[in-house]
């Protein structure tokens, strides 16, 4: 609730809020004394009891007073001032002073949130937003110290993972791999190609064809068992979906005819003669769904 604050009785007033303070320090000191002559009455009811136990006579003592009565001062007499009616009539003021006065009276005001404009708002006259006001700092695009939130979370429920996980894994062409390797392959220094090589006889140059020969085929026959795997993996993928198709189609059959209704049996001989059909005349030419009007039934 928006109360005024021109109203006296407003709470976060400076006067109200003294008053308050000076109605809590008097407070606090009547409980202090109250509490003191609690404690002399007890420590004084302690002594007697004692002094009436030993033999001795009770004392009566008083509480001192915890405020001196101050001395009477002889105030020095002053003279007759006859302009004294005047000078509380007239008031100077010091409009500068009256200025800075009223501005830290305003700051305060403001920052309680107890001065408001109409239509203001609290964080408007404090120039502060508030937490729900403020957009969140996002990475901006293309930054490369950003990390991207649940990352993890994204990856699991995107469905090309689920795609590539399905799909067989793909194969080398072994052409490339063979191109890759010789690319990588270090070129000789030149003083190693100056050199002059032990020359092969015939023996061993038969040797290196028939390895050769025999490296060919059995890379032809990997190729073989390859392609021979994979025409079995699609047969019986197949197969798998052609029953699994002709399952689908006897459940829902199935189901069809238990929740189909259920006909009466009709007989042979009302079965093979048809129903009457009833004679329609109608009574208005434009008239509609004549075989249904009762009065058109004869």
């Amino acid at each position: 609730m928006n109360i005024l604050p021109k109203k006296r009785w407003h709470v976060r007033t400076k006067d109200n809020i003294a008053r308050v303070r000076r109605d809590q320090a008097a407070a606090a000191a009547e409980e202090k004394i109250r509490q003191d002559k609690l404690e002399f009455a007890e420590s004084e009811a302690r002594i007697n009891f004692l002094r009436r136990q030993s033999g001795l006579p009770e004392k009566v003592s008083r509480p001192k007073e915890s405020a001196e009565k101050p001395e009477s001062s002889s105030e020095p007499t002053r003279g007759v001032d006859l302009f004294a009616d005047y000078k509380s009539a007239v008031k100077t003021t010091n409009k500068d002073l009256e200025k800075e006065q009223k501005e830290e009276q305003e700051k305060y005001e403001k920052q309680i949130g107890y001065l408001t404009y109409l239509g203001q708002d609290t964080n408007e006259a404090l120039k502060v937003r508030s937490w729900y006001e403020v957009a969140p700092k996002r990475p901006e695009v293309g930054d490369p110290a950003a990390t991207e939130a649940y990352l993890k979370q994204k990856l699991a429920h995107d469905p090309l993972t689920l795609i590539n996980a399905l799909l067989p894994p793909e194969k080398k062409d072994p052409k490339s791999a063979t191109k890759r390797k010789r690319e990588r392959t270090p070129t000789p220094p030149p003083e190693a190609s100056i050199s002059h090589k032990p020359k092969k006889s015939k023996k061993d140059k038969k040797q290196g064809k028939h390895k050769k020969h025999k490296g060919h085929k059995s890379k032809k026959d990997s190729k073989e068992t390859l392609l021979a795997a994979e025409r079995q993996k699609r047969e019986k993928l197949e197969r798998l979906r052609r029953e699994r198709l002709r399952r689908e189609t006897a459940e829902r059959q199935r189901s069809e005819a238990l929740f189909a209704p259920k006909e009466p049996a009709v007989g042979a001989s009302a079965a093979s003669t048809p129903a009457p059909t009833p004679r329609i005349v109608q009574k208005y030419n434009s008239q509609f769904n004549p075989e249904i009007a009762k009065q058109n039934m004869l």
